[in-house]
């Protein structure tokens, strides 16, 4: 009986560790793993250390002050959009309040496609998880095959990782997948 608990347990060990090493287009979270900070008490925020993030003061202080920690074990992001298929955001460091811009924007507009391959998520614009310095962003376009019932989708994923040391994101590799799917109406 005790054996059976620990090979169950065993497997549930093994799941858990599965889901939270997702990967995407070859990239791994963990392999970008960082411990999760404990917070005792979030910093005020710096406006000062990003004047332009005074542009959308309103939104960063309500989601720095309803967000938990989400990115790169420190950092609480918020997202907005910027218009039709865009999205931007900034991310707010709990330990001094220091705000840094996203890599998203009008540069990465998104079009809206959705994946076929099984092996990928329906919706995968934007990747990164609350444990790992991997900051995954796709953009996409589609176009109908001429008279066809055929579409052609373009993704370009941007695989990026957050330098703590440099406090800026670095772009590891642009990587463009293409997709070919049957309307059916």
């Amino acid at each position: 009986m005790k054996n059976k608990l620990l090979i169950i347990i065993a497997l549930f060990n093994l799941t858990a560790i599965e889901i939270n090493a997702q990967t995407i287009v070859g990239y791994s979270f963990e392999k970008y793993k960082i411990e999760k900070y404990a917070i005792s008490k979030k910093a005020k925020l710096n406006f000062q250390s990003n004047p332009e993030a005074k542009n959308f003061k309103t939104r960063i202080t309500e989601g720095y002050k309803q967000g938990k920690v989400d990115f790169g074990g420190y950092y609480i992001t918020i997202i907005w959009g910027c218009g039709t298929g865009c999205i931007n955001g900034a991310m707010v460091d709990i330990r001094d309040g220091k705000i840094y811009d996203l890599p998203l924007g009008e540069e990465f507009y998104y079009a809206g496609c959705f994946s076929n391959n099984e092996n990928e998520q329906n919706d995968d614009s934007l990747n990164y998880k609350d444990s790992s310095r991997l900051f995954i962003t796709a953009i996409c376009s589609e176009n109908k095959i001429g008279n066809t019932n055929k579409v052609k989708q373009e993704k370009l994923y941007f695989i990026n990782v957050w330098n703590e040391q440099k406090k800026k994101f670095d772009l590891l590799k642009k990587i463009e997948r293409t997709f070919t799917k049957t309307i059916t109406e």
